[in-house]
């Protein structure tokens, strides 16, 4: 059984890896953090 904790961190962790993964392909593709910003 998972405690309500870990069952938040995964609801909170995936969404953050994702965001991350994203950032990190745009950054790359780019060359821009935040693209049409920096």
């Amino acid at each position: 059984m998972d405690s309500n904790k870990d069952i938040l961190n995964r609801a909170i962790g995936r969404p953050a890896m994702m965001a991350f993964m994203i950032l990190v392909g745009t950054y790359l593709t780019t060359g821009q953090l935040i693209p049409g910003v920096f």
